[in-house]
């Protein structure tokens, strides 16, 4: 039992070993100047670390780099002795040798990279965006290993998809961009004058003005810049309308928050049928704040545009009541009206009493 158990371990740890040397391994993804969207005839530069274990690929094996970018296109791949550290070059006394290719697809022989010791490779990428790909995603970088020893699977890494933009496309996004602006300031406008504090976002809707104002100037004759300064004006208009909404939802809670303390007054005074109905409503914009809250909080911007109008309609009936309900003559009496009208019916029953009997006995005497 003891042997099979041995056996056992010890096929776990060569699985282990297999696993841990069968493909290239990396710390950091690759590291892509622009990071963001690009644009046509735009220069981009690319590099990555890589580290190739002992016996993980086989001379029969390949290390396949494609890139998106089509015009002046140069790879330069060092090879160094050991493993990587981090995503940066390795020392240069480790330098094992340099390869390089012009081809947009460079495929490495595995012959070249089979060394009977660990290898880090840093691999760098440099060219222009074709006008070809203008309003597509693409992929600046990709890697692939094929086969990779002993499993025979394939092994990829691919940098995160980056947007080419379209000069054809410009003038729409600014007009969408300025259509939003425009919506933007009518809805600050709106909260205003119901006296929410709006102040963040007028910040940032005056960020996106200024944005939007650059991209119009670079235009399409610097697309590049124009789209960078478009995109900045979006992601400004995001953060208003993040802004908008935690002001609206704040102004929407000390709004509700208001109209209970109105409900418990007017109970207090006997205006049920209004107090009911004011709960009522007060309820169902409660429970729209709670939904919109809840969506607040999971990173979203909820337009609350319709629900803080009704909470400002809900503020305005209430005072409407209260003030009516404290210019009454009844409002002094309040909780304690029907207990006074008991009283009243039960004295008038009384007297009402005595004179029947009084009258059917002959009427008062003397006395009374």
């Amino acid at each position: 039992m003891k042997k099979i158990t041995y056996i056992l371990l010890a096929l776990l740890v060569c699985a282990t070993f297999i696993g841990t040397g069968s493909a290239f391994t990396y710390t950091n993804g690759a590291t892509i100047d622009p990071s963001g969207s690009l644009s046509p005839g735009e220069a981009v530069t690319a590099s990555m670390t890589i580290s190739l274990p002992k016996d993980s690929i086989s001379t029969s094996g390949s290390l396949k780099l494609t890139t998106a970018l089509r015009d002046s296109t140069l790879w330069t791949v060092y090879v160094y002795k050991g493993t990587v550290v981090n995503n940066s070059k390795p020392s240069e006394e480790a330098l094992i040798t340099t390869l390089s290719s012009s081809n947009f697809a460079y495929t490495i022989s595995g012959f070249v990279l089979d060394y009977d010791q660990p290898v880090t490779l840093y691999i760098a990428l440099s060219g222009l965006v074709p006008e070809s790909l203008k309003g597509q995603s693409v992929t600046i970088l990709k890697i692939d290993q094929e086969p990779t020893a002993p499993a025979g699977e394939s092994v990829t890494y691919s940098s995160p998809s980056q947007k080419v933009y379209n000069p054809d496309d410009f003038n729409g996004m600014f007009a969408a961009t300025q259509e939003q602006i425009t919506s933007l300031e009518a809805r600050v406008a709106t909260y205003t004058s119901y006296g929410v504090d709006v102040s963040s976002v007028v910040t940032n809707l005056e960020s996106a003005k200024t944005s939007l104002a650059a991209a119009k100037a670079a235009g399409t004759a610097d697309i590049s810049v124009a789209n960078k300064k478009l995109e900045a004006a979006t992601t400004s208009l995001a953060a208003a309308e993040k802004a908008l909404s935690i002001s609206g939802l704040t102004a929407i809670k000390a709004n509700t928050d208001s109209v209970d303390l109105i409900i418990t007054e007017l109970y207090g005074k006997g205006w049920d049928t209004e107090a009911k109905l004011l709960q009522t409503t007060n309820q169902g914009i409660k429970n729209t704040y709670n939904l919109d809250a809840d969506r607040y909080n999971s990173g979203g911007s909820p337009n609350v545009d319709e629900n803080l109008k009704a909470s400002e309609q809900a503020l305005a009936d209430g005072t409407a009541y209260q003030e009516n309900a404290s210019a009454s003559p009844l409002a002094a009496v309040g909780s304690v009206l029907p207990i006074i009208i008991v009283i009243v019916v039960a004295v008038v029953v009384v007297l009402g009493a005595i004179i029947f009997i009084r009258k059917r006995r002959g009427g008062w005497d003397e006395l009374g």
